[in-house]
């Protein structure tokens, strides 16, 4: 008879602690997300988180077949999309020449737009400065400008024509103003007016013919 209650006792402490044991589970489970209700009728359900199915890698979605791209970076159509400008490049009386045009027949310069350039290139040296560096001369619908530097004074230039016509001076350092540097100044503004009649009359040409 006693055997017996200890057989039941045995039988009840064994089934509490089976029940504790799922309620632990349970807690855990819960904890982790991994009770869901199931998304779609027909389909076993596969423990989730807020990123989707944990069996599935990162990035696709509950229910999803396909990756879901998480990243902001991605290009859009509109941000990948190329400038339909076109350039070409060429040289002038030692002088690069880009060209900047939506339009390819306008990327090329007949023989005397190439002249009156070289030309504009040989008034500079002989007005201005023998020894002047051009960078490049860059040559728009509407507009020019002209970047250079004069070296035995330090002096970085650019001449423009268009909404920002005139003479602009862009040192990286310190220029020193004396007679030789304000000669050369004067000389440059001087040959501003020159610079601005020639391209504007050779933009006004390509833009009628």
């Amino acid at each position: 008879m006693t055997t017996n209650k200890s057989m039941d006792s045995y039988d009840e402490i064994k089934g509490m602690l089976g029940k504790v044991r799922k309620i632990q589970l349970l807690a855990k489970i819960n904890r982790y997300g991994l009770l869901k209700e199931q998304a779609y009728q027909g389909e076993t359900e596969e423990p989730q988180d807020s990123r989707g199915p944990l069996t599935a890698p990162y990035g696709y979605g509950a229910g999803t077949k396909k990756p879901i791209p998480r990243s902001v970076n991605n290009p859009t159509p509109e941000n990948s999309e190329k400038s339909a400008e076109g350039e070409d490049l060429m040289v002038i009386n030692n002088v690069e020449v880009e060209i900047h045009s939506e339009d390819p027949e306008d990327l090329q310069l007949s023989d005397e737009e190439k002249n009156k350039i070289s030309q504009l290139i040989d008034d500079f040296r002989a007005e201005v400065s023998e020894i002047a560096e051009f960078d490049k001369l860059h040559v728009y619908n509407d507009n020019a400008k002209l970047d250079g530097r004069i070296s035995d004074i330090g002096l970085n230039f650019t001449l423009s024509t268009g909404n920002d016509t005139g003479l602009y001076i862009s040192n990286a350092s310190l220029l020193k103003i004396d007679d030789n540097s304000l000669n050369v100044i004067n000389k440059l503004r001087g040959f501003e007016q020159k610079f601005s009649n020639s391209i504007n009359d050779l933009l006004v040409n390509r833009s009628t013919t």
